[in-house]
């Protein structure tokens, strides 16, 4: 194809970024009072809860995951008729790389001086995104948070291709009700008894689910963000019923077929319009604290898995610090770099298409 209008690139949308601090903070605290061992008597009744809430916290994540990354898939392609695959590749592994392997590291630098236990075996797994598979030896808890991270890289490994080659995938009404019927056989694999494949469906849902309303028509975006406060007021309710109070054995089931459309309205139709809402989702604090959510999903694991009390409350501030300063010096100047690249690569194969058109034309 020979598109060459100039690229449309879909604008932020600011509050997202608050709605990954929270989801990072829903995580937080389940590590803290549900696994760490910390003991609190007014939770005590309410670790299942507590625990649901925490995996509530993954599941925004991947749904944001979906929605932002293809939208921008959406936009290059709109622009070039194509999407260049190596430089999406080249943007993915710049983001995600090193900041893994520098925590794998020092995962293993404690590893050898005794402070934690981790095997080269555990790290490498959770380095090959593979932390989601079945392996006997598993990944320590200290890099078992990273089975998130195999779940996007694994689907994100495939799907762009899946965009260019399977017309399926770019019509939003043919793509909803493809996902739709995956959730129904995600529920299916379950009851029968499949529990790693109905799992293993079911979170490539929810990925699914924001790529999918990356395609919806503009206008019909706009309603979702205008939603009347009162309707974003009910669709937090239903999730916050199924996380307290439906049986575990159910509570799989909707979360496999409910779930991923009640968090994507909770969050694209935060309204904002409402000033008090705006005050939380609009505050550059926030914003900020959510742009740097992924060093801190990283070493929380660390901090809440090996504590010494209430300090570690302590710990997870140092996080909050740290993950400040890798932004800054490491993970900014890493985004920068796979920018200058990534734009090198599509220029080039837009040239190399330009040039295929004209020698088209001349046939």
């Amino acid at each position: 194809m020979c598109n060459t209008n100039k690229e449309v690139v879909p604008a932020r949308i600011d509050y997202i970024d608050v709605w990954r601090f929270l989801a990072v903070v829903m995580v937080i605290q389940s590590h803290i009072f549900v696994y760490s061992g910390l003991e609190v008597t007014l939770l005590a009744p309410y670790l299942d809860q507590l625990d649901r809430l925490g995996e509530l916290g993954v599941l925004i994540f991947f749904v944001i995951s979906g929605f932002v990354i293809y939208s921008g898939l959406v936009a290059e392609k709109s622009r070039t008729g194509t999407i260049c695959l190596p430089a999406f590749y080249v943007r993915r592994f710049y983001r995600i790389i090193p900041p893994l392997w520098l925590y794998l590291s020092a995962l293993l630098l404690l590893n050898a001086v005794g402070i934690i236990e981790i095997s080269p075996q555990q790290a490498l797994t959770s380095a090959s995104f593979l932390c989601n598979m079945p392996f006997p030896d598993g990944c320590s808890w200290f890099a078992g948070h990273t089975w998130t991270l195999a779940y996007e890289e694994q689907f994100y490994l495939a799907f762009p291709l899946l965009m260019l080659f399977v017309p399926l995938i770019n019509n939003s009404l043919r793509f909803g009700l493809a996902i739709g019927g995956l959730s129904i056989a995600s529920v299916l694999l379950s009851r029968t008894g499949h529990l790693f494949f109905g799992e293993y469906l079911m979170y490539f849902i929810f990925l699914l689910t924001g790529c999918c309303c990356a395609l919806l028509p503009e206008n019909i975006i706009s309603r979702i963000r205008r939603m009347h406060i009162a309707v974003w007021l009910v669709v937090i309710a239903l999730l916050l019923v199924g996380i307290g109070y439906l049986p575990v054995g159910i509570e799989k089931q909707v979360k496999a077929v409910c779930y991923p459309v009640l968090i994507l309205l909770m969050v694209l139709g935060t309204p904002t319009q409402i000033k008090s809402i705006a005050a939380v989702f609009k505050n550059r604090g926030l914003c900020y604290l959510g742009r740097i959510s992924y060093t801190v999903y990283l070493w929380q694991e660390l901090v809440t898995g090996n504590y010494v009390g209430w300090l570690t409350f302590v710990y997870i501030a140092v996080v909050f610090a740290f993950a400040m300063i890798s932004y800054r010096y490491m993970e900014l100047p890493l985004q920068r770099t796979a920018t200058l690249i990534s734009d090198e690569l599509k220029a080039t194969a837009v040239a190399a298409s330009l040039i295929e058109c004209k020698q088209d034309r001349q046939y």
